[in-house]
């Protein structure tokens, strides 16, 4: 049966999650009242996932209930086994961004472990090369797993740092600046300096480096995601039920009203992007560790 991760299906899966695991999730940066805790994939296989998100890339499976969940610092995978409807590319969201210590070494075990890498910002129309990305976070790469679910590696700036850690989402639209506008209302980010006439960024209070917004002219039109490889964004949020309230002053429609689940201390939400990212609000799985 084809399920989609939703309010039901959270409040049948925490309980069991609760018992187990406590000490080992990892979602670190408490004090921000909004952090991006968790990403939402359908897959076609669970196992195909694992090898390339645990085997390869160094998360931690872990069961939410009746879900596989893959946990890195500061983020959780969801997956859903049913069959995506396309992979992230061609849809309003390109991928899910990972800090290591060793770009060139990481890169390097993922492409003996039998995974494409791919580029950052794909051809436009009529184009045969890709255009050109930069960064000020030192080496990077982008890689191609299951599902053709997206994934960016970039240097780890951190002393010491951990062998892998969630580091930022990176959205695509015609309208990068626009929907760079609509996440910094939606969700209280400051403009980062540094805009090109392809890229634009929005800094999460108390979190800093997060949201990032590609300009991509592709022949056919963009998606949202619901249904794809990667379904929807979860963002952890401190005082939930008055931060919808927040939304709905500020114009922005709920897609699926706040809900307060007392008996497992969690509230949800739903908000869908003017482009068809679908997104997901929580309150409650910061607390799980």
């Amino acid at each position: 049966m084809k399920r989609t991760l939703g309010i039901t299906a959270l409040a049948l899966a925490l309980p069991v999650l609760l018992a187990p695991t406590r000490a080992t999730a990892q979602i670190l940066n408490r004090e921000a009242p909004i952090v991006v805790g968790h990403y939402h994939l359908n897959v076609t296989s669970i196992e195909a996932h694992k090898k390339f998100w645990v085997d390869t890339l160094g998360g931690t499976a872990i069961k939410f209930g009746n879900f596989d969940v893959i946990k890195f610092p500061d983020v959780f995978l969801f997956l859903t086994e049913q069959a995506p409807t396309g992979p992230t590319r061609g849809t309003t969201f390109d991928h899910i961004g990972f800090a290591v210590p060793d770009v060139p070494a990481m890169t390097e075990k993922v492409v003996a472990n039998g995974y494409a890498l791919t580029v950052g910002r794909e051809p436009g129309p009529g184009q045969t090369a890709s255009p050109p990305t930069a960064g000020n976070y030192g080496r990077f790469s982008y890689l191609v797993g299951p599902d053709g679910v997206k994934v960016e590696l970039v240097t780890s700036s951190l002393e010491n740092a951990p062998p892998i850690t969630h580091h930022h989402v990176h959205f695509v639209n015609r309208q990068f600046v626009d929907m760079q506008q609509w996440y910094m209302k939606a969700f209280n980010a400051t403009l980062r300096p540094g805009q090109t006439d392809f890229f634009i960024g929005a800094d999460l209070p108390g979190v800093g480096y997060m949201l990032n917004f590609f300009s991509w002219l592709p022949a056919e039109d963009l998606v949202g995601t619901r249904g794809r490889a990667v379904d929807h964004v979860g963002f952890e949020v401190k005082n939930l039920e008055a931060f919808t309230r927040e939304l709905e002053q500020k114009g922005i429609e709920l897609t699926v009203p706040y809900r307060r689940i007392d008996a497992l201390n969690l509230g949800l939400a739903f908000v869908t992007d003017p482009w068809g990212t679908y997104i997901e609000l929580t309150e409650g799985l910061v607390d799980l560790d």
